[in-house]
């Protein structure tokens, strides 16, 4: 009996043990896929990109690790439509209905910052100072007069000059118009940063500065846009600041204007005695009326190219033979070429005009058509020279036009001196 109650003992034992061995593979068997549930879910997840956040100013914010993986360099090739150029003078270009797009590109402001359209004179002078020291093969500054209040009229020496092929372009004549001072420099340190990895339609911007040679006056009338960004107390000279007085007064007294005088010199156009430098060529001069006194604008002066300003930029296209001339102003977004020429100058500014056109996408306007009024740069230069010349107006706001205008303007004028260089080279 005590035999078989033994026995029945050790089998129950055995059940049991049996029992829990079942249990302990069922429970490492759970473990394992468990573990292997966790290794999958855990595998790497590319996660979606952060969403680009728009700031205040326009520009596009990036994450940290979105920024890094972009090149701070990269080079860009243009797909903006060009119009080939022939050599001939009488060559124009075929219309263009349509101009290619291209994927924007990020403003880099290694020596220009563009945080603020209030781009002073004394920014300006220091940015050139600096890009000059950083690419002297490539960029020269002269200057090419001296404004009435004594400030130095800077001229940039863009390329080989060397060459025959010289190309001029001026901004700010008209003081409220600073924006464009921002764009000429803009351009010149776009050229300068990416000489060497970028091209226009399959050129290097080396090979292509290696053919033309640029004149900037970035701002051509110093005196203008200091009145402009910080009103009387921006001119050093006294008998200066009584003239810019005195032009208040004057226009208050005639109904020219209603503002205060810090709200009317912000707008204001002139040079620092009152004379508006874009009437002041000599070409259509003597019948122009304007104003028949110093003002903020439309004043002619008391003769042709009276001011030292006016002086400066005819003196610097005669001293390079400039083969075309372009004057940036605001605002508009048109393009003002045909001033009255003939035969082979009218066909040579037809063809600029197109061109400048197809490369900001601005619509081409007839000075001749639209009144536009005389003695101005660009006249004088297509008229008098017979040098093709047009007038760029950035822009649709009233001036002065702020930053967050700068990006679409930089877009339409990013690529026009590239392109000038390839169809002018």
């Amino acid at each position: 009996m005590r035999a078989i109650k033994w026995i029945l003992a050790v089998a129950a034992i055995a059940v049991i043990c049996l029992g829990l061995g079942i249990i302990l593979r069922n429970l490492t068997s759970s473990k394992s896929d468990n573990a292997d549930v966790t290794e999958s879910n855990s595998a790497p997840v590319v996660a979606e990109s952060a969403p680009e956040e728009v700031t205040s100013e326009g520009t596009v914010e990036r994450s940290e690790s979105e920024a890094e993986s972009i090149p701070e360099s990269a080079p860009v090739e243009s797909t903006s439509a060009t119009v080939p150029v022939e050599s001939g003078d009488s060559a124009v270009p075929e219309e263009t209905d349509s101009i290619e797009t291209r994927t924007p590109v990020a403003i880099a402001d290694q020596y220009v910052s563009t945080d603020s359209s209030l781009y002073t004179y004394e920014q300006m002078m220091d940015d050139l100072s600096r890009m000059e020291e950083a690419f002297p093969d490539l960029m020269t500054v002269k200057i090419c007069g001296e404004s009435l209040d004594g400030r130095d009229i800077p001229e940039v020496l863009l390329g080989n000059q060397s060459v025959s092929r010289h190309i001029f372009i001026q901004a700010s004549i008209h003081a409220r118009e600073y924006i464009n001072t921002l764009v000429a420099m803009k351009q010149i340190e776009q050229l300068l940063l990416h000489h060497g990895d970028g091209s226009y339609s399959g050129v290097s911007y080396d090979e292509l500065l290696g053919d033309v040679c640029f004149h900037i006056l970035p701002m051509s009338n110093p005196d203008g846009v200091t009145i402009s960004q910080f009103g009387i107390e921006g001119i050093r000279d006294s008998s200066l600041r009584k003239k810019v007085k005195d032009c208040y007064e004057n226009d208050l007294y005639y109904g020219r204007t209603e503002k205060d005088m810090d709200a009317y010199l912000k707008t204001w156009k002139a040079n620092a005695r009152g004379v508006d430098l874009n009437r002041n060529f000599d070409a259509g001069w003597e019948t122009y009326e304007g104003v028949s006194y110093p003002s903020s604008d439309h004043y002619k002066g008391p003769t042709p190219v009276s001011e030292p300003e006016t002086r400066a930029i005819v003196d610097a296209v005669h001293a390079c033979q400039a083969i075309l001339t372009i004057s940036y102003h605001s605002t508009g977004s048109v393009i003002y070429w045909d001033y009255g020429s003939e035969g082979d100058v009218y066909e040579q500014d037809a063809n600029l005009a197109r061109l400048v056109s197809s490369i900001t996408g601005y619509e081409r306007s007839s000075s001749v058509q639209s009144s536009q009024d005389a003695a101005g740069c660009s006249d004088y230069f297509v008229l008098e020279e017979a040098v093709p010349s047009v007038t760029i107006e950035n822009g649709y706001s009233a001036c002065p036009i702020g930053i967050d205008e700068f990006p679409s303007i930089w877009a339409s004028n990013e690529d026009l001196l590239p392109a000038l260089a390839y169809n002018y080279r």
